[in-house]
């Protein structure tokens, strides 16, 4: 995870809450919206400079968000 430790954590925890949160509401409110846009867009930065390994799960994560996401627009 290198120098992105801590914010990989924040936004696997801030997306995946998002996640869990349609699942269970059926819906996402605007902030929420927002929240996850602003992840998916520091994953596009991060990713490609993480470790294979790592790399695919957060590529992983941010396909769900951005599917997710497409529900919204």
């Amino acid at each position: 995870l290198g120098s992105h430790e801590g914010q990989l954590m924040t936004l696997d925890t801030v997306i995946g809450g998002c996640l869990t949160y349609y699942f269970e509401e059926h819906h996402l409110d605007e902030p929420r919206i927002e929240i996850l846009r602003d992840c998916l867009g520091d994953l596009e930065i991060i990713v490609p400079e993480l470790s294979e390994s790592t790399r695919d799960y957060f590529s992983r994560l941010r396909f769900l968000g951005v599917t997710l996401l497409q529900e919204f627009s």
